[in-house]
């Protein structure tokens, strides 16, 4: 199924070709017209306004109003310049003058101010800006009132799912119109869209950005752009083989084994900050004893995760990870003092707790019951290695892991309804506060062990609070009530690889964005 965008859009960007001439930002030179990108997902939509999820090559489409660096702090982008009052309470943004949508139109304040209120109407994280209590526009400036300081307003501001849009078109459009037909200011603009298939992007003429970490600034300096969909990884690592496409994102340790181009650039890094971890339910019969849990925790040999991953993950000693914004080091090495791997610790709480190898089998039993535990997780080629791996870990111990895999991230349904005992979960994002707010599927946890209240007291202070050292300590607080209470158990980070064969100059960093705009 083909789908392309509305009449009335097209129609502004045939205009859009027309005028390009008198462009003041003339598209640069080049000896390239095209490029072909791969990701193994596919595109939801155009607007990412409207989506829950968005796929590497979207910052293609879509500037951001700001960007920010590894420690949270906000930098222009579409913005020229971006400012913070002492409290916390206004966020003003100058909009320069002479940025153009690619239909020719000028990016206007008001077009940042509608589509600022729009996102806080249809977006499914239309919450993350729930502390912006009003928009106001003065002359060049969009002036943003906040109810109270979050200290998460930056990457809310600075993500893929607030895109800046035509105020006039807005105003003509509705949502279904605009899941595809949107034309967000950006690099590229959609010119076509092949369901299963790819995605066509065209430049546009009169893009500019005040990025300050690029160094062009101008229009891309490639013409076209194709992004395919390959889900299955021997047929994106062939098309890479035989120069179908020049770069694919987010390729396994098995598949880079496939991988046969000498040109090719391979990068291995977090795109954005993230963490596997264990969560333990609290109701089990078995783990509602915290010394079980505690052997659970010690029993965990990370050297060992990271070699049956193929070296493609980082050990985690927490859940706001070490490149996640108030990452705290001092909690990072208590944890790996008091609960990193200690074989001859674990047997001990065990037998503690009651539990031995009664008939010789090799797992322990008590009463009559053996050891034996239920792991849920997501049927992908890491965690079924990782599950693997723990069940073989907890074999040594005495422990039988029964693992359920599913399909479709579909655990942790299983887990909300609380039917599992150990739940293998993910999670990305690079500030600790929605990780912290999201981080457990099952919050009864935190009731079971009577913290609730204070945790998310804890969170939610530490996200009100100005001072970045401040919050910074008050992060070592928030994780120990999990760590302490074992209610969950970091595992190690994952790293993607990227491999760019015959384009260059896209750049990743740490706190996950990606920048084309010195790609050639």
């Amino acid at each position: 199924m083909k789908r392309t965008i509305s009449l009335l859009l097209a129609a502004a960007l045939c205009l859009a070709v027309i005028s390009g001439c008198s462009s003041k930002k003339d598209a640069p030179k080049t000896e390239r017209e095209s490029v072909v990108l791969a990701e193994t997902s596919e595109w939801w939509g155009n607007d990412t306004t409207l989506l829950d999820g968005s796929s590497f090559c979207q910052a293609l489409v879509a500037e951001p109003l700001v960007t920010i660096d590894e420690e949270g702090n906000m930098h222009p982008c579409i913005a020229s310049a971006v400012s913070v009052s002492d409290d916390g309470l206004t966020i003003t943004l100058t909009i320069p003058t002479g940025m153009k949508f690619a239909s020719g139109e000028e990016l206007l304040p008001e077009d940042v101010a509608a589509s600022l209120n729009r996102f806080k109407k249809v977006s499914p994280f239309s919450a993350n800006l729930d502390p912006v209590e009003s928009i106001e526009v003065d002359g060049q400036d969009v002036i943003l009132h906040l109810s109270e300081f979050t200290s998460d307003i930056s990457v809310n501001l600075a993500g893929s799912f607030i895109t800046v849009q035509d105020k006039d078109v807005l105003d003509v459009s509705s949502d279904d119109d605009l899941l595809w037909g949107a034309q967000p200011y950006g690099m590229y603009y959609l010119v076509d869209y092949v369901q299963g298939s790819h995605v066509e992007l065209k430049r546009n003429p009169y893009f500019f950005t005040n990025n300050p970490f690029v160094e062009n600034k101008g229009p891309a300096k490639i013409e076209n752009v194709t992004v395919r969909f390959i889900s299955e990884e021997f047929s994106l690592v062939n098309a890479l083989n035989v120069g179908d496409v020049q770069a694919a994102f987010s390729l396994t340790a098995d598949g880079l084994t496939q991988l046969t181009r000498d040109d090719a650039e391979v990068i291995q890094r977090s795109s954005i900050p993230q963490v596997e971890y264990l969560e333990f339910n609290l109701s089990s019969p078995i783990l509602s004893d915290p010394k079980v849990r505690e052997a659970l925790a010690l029993a965990v040999d990370r050297d060992i995760l990271v070699e049956a991953n193929n070296g493609i993950v980082v050990p985690a000693w927490s859940i706001v990870t070490e490149k996640v914004t108030n990452h705290n080091a001092d909690f990072a090495a208590y944890y790996k003092e008091t609960y990193g791997t200690n074989i001859v610790r674990a047997k001990e709480l065990l037998a503690e707790a009651g539990w031995s190898d009664s008939d010789g089998d090799g797992y322990l039993d008590k009463d009559g019951e053996k050891l034996s535990l239920r792991i849920v997780g997501n049927d992908g080629a890491l965690e079924n290695k990782t599950i693997q791996s723990l069940q073989i870990q907890y074999k040594e111990i005495g422990v039988d892991l029964v693992i359920e895999m599913y399909a479709n991230y579909y655990h942790y349904d299983v887990i909300f309804e609380r039917d599992y005992d150990i739940g293998l979960e993910h999670w990305g994002w690079s500030e600790p506060i929605l990780t912290l707010n999201m981080i457990l599927t099952d919050t009864q946890n935190l009731a079971d062990c009577g913290q609730e209240e204070d945790y998310f007291d804890a969170v939610a202070l530490a996200s009100h609070t100005i001072d970045s050292d401040e919050r910074t300590a008050m992060i070592y607080d928030i994780e120990k009530i999990l760590s302490d209470n074992i209610i969950t158990v970091p595992l190690f980070s994952a790293e993607s690889i990227f491999v760019f064969a015959g384009v260059s100059g896209i750049d990743i960093i740490g706190n996950g964005s990606i920048y084309f705009n010195d790609m050639e």
